[in-house]
């Protein structure tokens, strides 16, 4: 009897759902799928992990991390020793994650708090096949290093200590993981053979060479190299061969579950090259094929002949296994596509054909290797760009509601939101004048518009802009213009004479902080990232880090100079600057669990404004009072210059979208005002606004959504016009003479600010005009 702990239908604990590989789930996957979020992961070549409310990957570097599957929020990461490619997907069994490495390294993490119970190095042959967690117990095999050579399947006790093992003559185990069949584990060998064996004792039950004429009517003379997990699915176990960059097989063989003997019933089939785990449901076999640099296909198999019943051809191999939801009348199957800037797509089986419901590039131009997770009505998955790169994705409906919870959308900056974007200056309402401030922005989150009104926070209904509480605060002394406020977790923070945490619901205080040199921001708002809030002083020349839910300071770091940043932060690191009047200035880049310093760039101008991160590279611009300021490209690792372009003086913070990257620039009556779109690649000019529209100035920054830009006009200190821009030429799509102050994007709704007052632009008509 085989006993598992409790787990959701919506869980993904295996690297393809269950013990069988089935790939198989009863939850629903969106219909109009969007990026919900993204996380920085260095690199991932896995399909990730879920189990109850976390979702957890395995870096290239070995760190494993476990992410809030709703928000993206980092609970944790833990290191663990790896080079660069990890081939072995995670397992849970709930209360523990297991991981395994390249480097030949097998841990025990908690689930909670990403506390390593053990770790132990068991072979210097690297893993490179998925574990599988049974019975309190592990599988795994090692991998394909140094050749040829004698290589062992091991089984592990959930402790740690080693159960039994299999030593085989072998290149390896790569990819091929196993399946639970029965009292009996199925995997595959690299050089063409499977083996059966009891799974509690390690005896050897079978072992069948696919090239044994005397076992398999359907043998085959060259079957090729077993790469890929077996299936086992009705008395019968499915796997895939590849003998060449286009040849190979499926296969489908009979296991007696009494004996664990393999048996003459099945087939084979010249599907080609597979790497691919198939999936099987209702009488056919769903399968990738295709070698990178070659195209591919998903195919499907009649699960009684073998003989091909549609193929789905894609511009290249799939080298994926593929992941199936049944919660539709049709089954749907998810694939990806084995290429640099690669793709998911997702297709409906009709019948004889399939049918392509949507197809969907990722916003980085990493490689997709792996499948995915399904999960709740979500999907994840991760990328891998250069070895020190990689984000995993969530996606989900185009209708669930998302939010702009920070200054410019998240910890990173990134300015961008997978919302839907209003196509005209149709508005859903406008406020009274309530005291916006020009140059912040709006932040939104739960149904509620959070705004800052210089002498208090003013918080609006979303949908209707109807007032739903006022907090004031002391705006005396140094003078607070440009923060936004951030929401996180129900509540709200904003830094003026002192940093303030209130109750999202009511705008009751939860705690503040008073800045020990009693100096207020300008400009700058706190960001917020796993359980931490970076504020700014200004003139006290200082930065701090909070606790987010008590409020002490966790350490400070003073900057040479005034202390205006919002802060950037990701993968750990702290990104600000430090400026004097005309002086130049200092970016700076700090660890963010301790505040130490990890590098400091001595700018030739005053980087007054914030920086944005992505793709592991520094994006900030720097202020001239005298002529032209910078766009910087600085490298996240050591604050290396990547690339420098000239621009109009900003404090703006750039937008990216994909290889782009977009700003604002420009004091009116002392430099032109433009919006520009560079290459992020190079800083190479894409297009930049004609100087006598004026769209664009030195405290608004653009975002983007669904192919729009969106900008603002100043006048003097105010702004009077917000501008819709063709994010790829630049052209005019429409504008509205009030608002622009820098944008922000939640629900398919635009919200900006101008007079005083917050305008909120949507096309759906059925929302409330004030």
């Amino acid at each position: 009897m085989i006993v598992l702990y409790a787990v959701s239908a919506e869980d993904w604990p295996l690297f393809k759902k269950d013990i069988s590989n089935s790939g198989i789930s009863s939850d629903q996957i969106p219909d109009d799928p969007i990026i919900l979020w993204s996380a920085d992961i260095q690199r991932m070549e896995t399909t990730p992990t879920v189990s109850s409310s976390m979702v957890y990957a395995l870096a290239g570097n070995g760190s494993v991390s476990a992410f809030d599957k709703e928000t993206g929020d980092l609970k944790w990461r833990s290191h663990l020793d790896g080079w660069v490619y990890q081939m072995s997907p995670l397992a849970s069994s709930g209360d523990k994650i297991f991981a395994a490495t390249d480097s030949g390294q097998l841990a025990a993490i908690d689930s909670l708090n990403g506390r390593v119970l053990w770790k132990q190095n068991l072979t210097d042959n690297r893993f490179e096949s998925p574990l599988n967690y049974i019975d309190g117990r592990l599988y795994l095999g090692e991998g394909g290093a140094y050749g040829p050579g004698k290589k062992r399947f091991f089984c592990l006790f959930e402790n740690g200590t080693e159960c039994w093992n299999i030593t085989r003559e072998t290149k390896g185990y790569q990819w091929c993981g196993a399946a639970v069949a029965g009292n009996y584990l199925v995997f595959g060998r690299n050089e063409g053979i499977i083996l059966s064996v009891n799974r509690s004792s390690g005896e050897v039950a079978d072992e069948l060479n696919l090239n044994d004429s005397t076992r398999l009517s359907f043998s085959r003379d060259t079957p090729g190299r077993v790469r890929a997990s077996a299936t086992f699915h009705d008395g019968y176990i499915y796997t895939t061969s590849e003998l060449s960059a286009q040849e190979g097989s499926a296969w489908k063989i009979g296991l007696n579950p009494d004996t664990g003997r393999f048996e003459d019933r099945g087939w084979s089939s010249p599907a080609g090259f597979s790497t691919s785990t198939p999936s099987v449901y209702n009488g056919r076999v769903y399968l990738g094929v295709g070698e990178h640099g070659h195209p591919g296909a998903l195919v499907c198999l009649n699960g009684s002949s073998g003989e091909m019943i549609w193929s789905y051809p894609v511009e290249a191999g799939v080298k994926s296994s593929p992941s199936i939801s049944i919660a539709s009348e049709l089954p749907r199957i998810l694939f990806t596509t084995a290429q640099v800037n690669g793709s998911i797509y997702c297709l409906e089986d009709s019948g004889a054909a399939p049918k392509l419901l949507w197809m969907l590039n990722p916003p980085d131009s990493g490689y997709l290797l792996a499948g995915l997770a399904i999960s709740d009505g979500r999907l994840y998955f991760g990328t891998e760009g250069d070895q020190h790169y990689g984000k995993l994705y969530c996606l989900g409906e185009a209708g669930r509601e998302e939010g702009w919870p920070q200054f410019h959308f998240n910890p990173q900056h990134v300015g961008w939101s997978s919302s839907s974007a209003p196509r005209s200056n149709q508005t859903a309402w406008i406020s009274d004048d309530i005291g916006a401030q020009a140059g912040s922005s709006v932040s939104v989150a739960e149904g509620k518009a959070f705004v800052n009104c210089i002498t208090n926070i003013t918080c609006l209904d979303q949908k209707s802009g109807e007032v739903l509480w006022i907090t004031p605060f002391n705006d005396s002394g140094d003078f607070a213009f440009g923060f936004t406020p951030v929401y996180s977790q129900g509540r709200v923070f904003f830094t003026s004479d002192k940093t303030y945490c209130l109750n999202a619901s009511d705008g009751s205080e939860v705690w503040s902080f008073a800045q020990p040199t009693l100096k207020y921001a300008i400009d700058g708002s706190p960001t917020i990232v796993d359980g931490r809030v970076v504020v700014s002083d200004w003139d006290g020349h200082h930065y701090y880090c909070l606790d987010e839910e008590t409020g002490e300071e966790l350490w400070n770091f003073a900057v040479v100079g005034n202390a205006q940043s919002t802060p950037a932060i990701d993968q750990g690191k702290v990104v600000f600057g430090g400026w004097d009047w005309g002086m130049g200035g200092n970016i700076y880049c700090l660890d963010l669990e301790d505040g130490h310093e990890i590098w400091n760039l001595t700018a030739e101008n005053s980087p007054c404004g914030s920086a944005t991160i992505n793709n592991s590279t520094v994006y900030m611009a720097t202020y001239n009072f005298e002529e032209d300021g910078d766009l910087l490209a600085l490298s996240l690792e050591d604050g290396s210059v990547l690339w420098k372009v000239k621009t109009s003086p900003t404090d703006s913070t750039p937008a990216i979208f994909g290889d782009r990257i977009y700003l604002c620039s420009g004091c009116e009556g002392f430099h032109r005002l433009i919006t520009s779109c560079f290459n992020a690649t190079n800083g190479e000019l894409i297009w930049e606004t004609p100087v006598g529209e004026n769209i664009g100035d030195w405290r608004c920054s653009p975002v983007y959504a669904d192919g729009l830009l969106f900008a603002g006009r100043p006048e003097f200190i105010d702004y009077a016009g917000t501008f819709a821009l063709n994010a790829t030429t630049g052209d005019v799509v429409w504008s509205y003479p009030e608002g622009g102050s820098s944008p922000s994007l939640a629900d398919g709704m635009l919200f900006t600010i101008g007079g005083g007052r917050v305008y909120a632009f949507s096309d759906d008509p059925s929302l409330e005009k004030l």
